[in-house]
This record gives C-alpha cells, sequence and structure tokens, in this order.
C-alpha cells in the first residue's frame, strides 16, 4: 500500500469544486480499480500459467494474503511444470548428443552453452514464479492503489491500453511461433522425430521466456504510463491560479506518489533481474553465432542451405527485438523522469516561494536511485546498445579468425599427407 499521506485529506473544503469526472468516480475503490485492471490482463494471465512463468491462481483476484490450501488445479499445475521441464530435459540431451555430434569443434561449446542458458532460465522462473507467488498480486494491487491517487487528480486509468498493449506483444509471439514451425519443417527435412525435438528444445524455451517478458514489459509500461499521467498533471497544475499553499500541497503529494513508483520501478527491476541476466547471456551469445553462420552461409554461396539462412534469421530477429525492448521500456520510464524534471524547473521560475519544495523534488528525481539497474551489473538504457555492438562484434571477430585458422591448419595438415600411388 502506498502512504497514506500521498491521499492528502486536509483543506477538502478549500478546494474547488470538483469536474463532472471527479464526481462519476467519487465513490471509486482501491479494490475497484484493481478489479477492472484484473479483467484487463485476465487472459494473458490464464496464458502465463500455461506457460509455466506464473503459478496456479495467478488469474484470481483474491487478497494476497489467502491462505488457501492446495487445491487439486494446483497440484495438476505443478505436475504440469514438471512434465514441461522434464521434456525440455530429455529433448536438449537427445539434441546435443545425437544431432550436434558433428558439429564444428568452436560450435559444440556455444551450443552446450545455450542449453545450459534454457535448463537454467527456465528452472529459474517456474521457481520464482511459486516462490513468490504472491508477487503478482502485489504488482497489481500497487498499480491499482496508484491508480486510484490518480483519480483523486481527476486521471481516469485508461485499462484499455494495457490490454492492447498486451494483445499486441502476444500477437508479436504467435507470429514467431508460426515463422518457427514452419521454417524448422523444411529445415529438419521434414522428420517428425527431429522436427518434433528441435521445436521442443528452441520453440518451447523461446515461448517460456517470451511470455515471462511480457509480465516484464508490461509492469515497464505501466510504470511509463503513470509518470506520463503524473507530467501531464503538472502541467495542469501550471495552468490553474492556486494559491501557492495549496499548489505547494498538491506538489508534495506528487512528490511522494513520484518517490513511491520509484521503488516500485527498482523492486519491479530487481525481480526480473536475474532473468533479464541470463536473457542478454543467452541472446548475445546466440546473436553472435548466428550472425557468423549468417556470414558463413552467404560468402560460400550455399543456396541450398536456404532454409538454414531463413530459420537463422527468425532467429536473430527474435533474440534482436528481447534485447532492444527490454532496453526500450527501461529508457521510457527515464525518459519521463527526464520530462519531469524540465517541468519541476519550469514550476520554479514561475513560483520563487516553492524553492525549496521545487529542490526536493528535482534532488529526488535526478539523484541515482539505481531503478533500472539490474544485479548490480548494467544500467538498462539504449546507451547500453553500444556495449552489446562492441562486445557482439569482438565475438564475431574472434569467430572468423578462428574459422580462418582452423581452416589453414586443416589444409596444412591434408598438405603434409600424400597421397598413396594408385
Amino acid at each position: 500500500m502506498l502512504p497514506t499521506i500521498v491521499h492528502g485529506s486536509s483543506n477538502k473544503g478549500k478546494i474547488q469544486q470538483r469536474s463532472q469526472f471527479s464526481q462519476s468516480y467519487k465513490h471509486t475503490s482501491v479494490d475497484g480499480l484493481e478489479t477492472q485492471l484484473y479483467r484487463a490482463v485476465n487472459y494473458f494471465l490464464l496464458l502465463s500459467e500455461i506457460f509455466v512463468s506464473l503459478p496456479y491462481d495467478a488469474h484470481q483476484h483474491v487478497p494476497t494474503d489467502n491462505n488457501k490450501k492446495p487445491n487439486i488445479w494446483l497440484i495438476l499445475h505443478i505436475i504440469w511444470c514438471i512434465i514441461i521441464y522434464a521434456s525440455l530435459i530429455v529433448a536438449i540431451y537427445s539434441e546435443y548428443t545425437q544431432v550436434n555430434i558433428d558439429l564444428p569443434t568452436i560450435h559444440k561449446p556455444l551450443y552446450f552453452g545455450e542449453y545450459l542458458v534454457y535448463i537454467v532460465h527456465i528452472f529459474h522462473i517456474m521457481i520464482s514464479s511459486y516462490w513468490g507467488r504472491h508477487k503478482c498480486h502485489r504488482f497489481l494491487r500497487t498499480l491499482a492503489d496508484f491508480d486510484y491517487n490518480l483519480v483523486n487528480f481527476e486521471k481516469q486509468p485508461k485499462y484499455e491500453r494495457l490490454t492492447c498493449f498486451l494483445k499486441a506483444h502476444v500477437f508479436l509471439v504467435v507470429l514467431f511461433a508460426i515463422a518457427t514451425v514452419s521454417v524448422n519443417y523444411f529445415y529438419s527435412n521434414g522428420i517428425f522425430l527431429n522436427y518434433t525435438r528441435s521445436l521442443v528444445v528452441y520453440l518451447l524455451p523461446n515461448l517460456i521466456l517470451s511470455i515471462s517478458l511480457i509480465q516484464y514489459y508490461t509492469l515497464l509500461y505501466a510504470i511509463a504510463q503513470r509518470s506520463r499521467r503524473f507530467n501531464e498533471i503538472l502541467h495542469a497544475e501550471l495552468s490553474q491560479k492556486n494559491s501557492p499553499r495549496i499548489f505547494n500541497e498538491r506538489l508534495q503529494r506528487i512528490r511522494l506518489l513520484y518517490s513511491t513508483l520509484q521503488v516500485f520501478t527498482k523492486e519491479v527491476n530487481n525481480s526480473f533481474g536475474f532473468s533479464v541476466v541470463l536473457v542478454y547471456i543467452g541472446s548475445f551469445t546466440n546473436l553472435a553465432v548466428n550472425i557468423f553462420l549468417i556470414y558463413k552461409y552467404v560468402d560460400a554461396g550455399n543456396m541450398s542451405a536456404i532454409s538454414w539462412i531463413f530459420y537463422l534469421l527468425v532467429w536473430t530477429t527474435m533474440h534482436i527485438a528481447k534485447m532492444f525492448l527490454i532496453l526500450y521500456y527501461n529508457h521510457n520510464i527515464q525518459s519521463q523522469n527526464n520530462n519531469t524534471v524540465l517541468i519541476m524547473n519550469e514550476i520554479g521560475g514561475q513560483n520563487t516561494e516553492m524553492e525549496d519544495t521545487i529542490t526536493h523534488f528535482v534532488l529526488q528525481l535526478i539523484i541515482n536511485t539505481r531503478t533500472n539497474i539490474v544485479c548490480g551489473v548494467a544500467e538498462l538504457n539504449l546507451k547500453f546498445i553500444t556495449t552489446l555492438l562492441t562486445g557482439m562484434s569482438t565475438v564475431f571477430i574472434f569467430l572468423l579468425q578462428y574459422a580462418i585458422t582452423y581452416e589453414a591448419l586443416k589444409l596444412t595438415q591434408n598438405s603434409g599427407n600424400p597421397k598413396p600411388n594408385v
């Protein structure tokens, strides 16, 4: 729950008459907004449960302290999680021991590293979802609490935008799945066993990871939207002719709300921090190898491997999208924070009598609270793209030099063994 001070119950008689919107929403409660929020995201919560990235009952609108005894559906969902994970382990073992045995020496550890990341990441998602099984309810409750305060500032929550946001991302995941299923059929030469095993090894974990990341994107998107609405409120306050005392009161309430929103942002990034690190480890390695393989096939002019090239392009696009969207949605939050600083400076230029409050607010915004840093490793913003490109080019050059050296040594070895006379 947000601090009770932000509701600002004092001086109600001195505030101007509420607008028509305020009259229609004066009986709105946090529980009512939370119910609307659950309706907006209910289908996605169910989808997350199917793809084992949320515990059973996450879609149910229940209090966070509800301690019902486990029922049959909970037990079935745990069994479903075990089946999914066991299938992944068996398929990966079969793929590595039967299909990847003839790969070049440099490729084997890279593929093994990719499989290891999948195994660790999926296990982490399943365990963390049940370990912190009430976290989903708590996050949604916090968002509803923010929206209740926005209603007090005459800002209506627009949950239909959140629904559209989720549908757009789920649609992209469906497109990726269709493209992978289609291209993988030709890549597997129509052999059913290879086709099924490849889908379980590569498509299944990435679907689970994608659904889990959409949860992360959604929370970041919701935070950025609420920051934007706070900025709209600040702009509206500039146009009103309230007394300095009332203006200062409302500004203090907004500052406290913004502070709580920063804490919530940090908690969200901490909750998904380890998962984000694993995403970048897996996607970075996979992307570097895929770009190198595409270069090799194109350079060799091997058009017979066109299905393999399309297969690599699909996965390259997916990995780029995952890494970029994480940075993009974190960048949006920081952009709104910067906009708030500009607005506060504008307010300070017009209201010198509130200098202390404005200075306090600006310092709160510009101080490094490490809200967008995961696991103390990296700050998530678009500047991180430069670091990724530098690292990727380094790995690509290493793979290219290794391939050239390996081919040269192989050619030298072959030339040193004269053919026997016929």
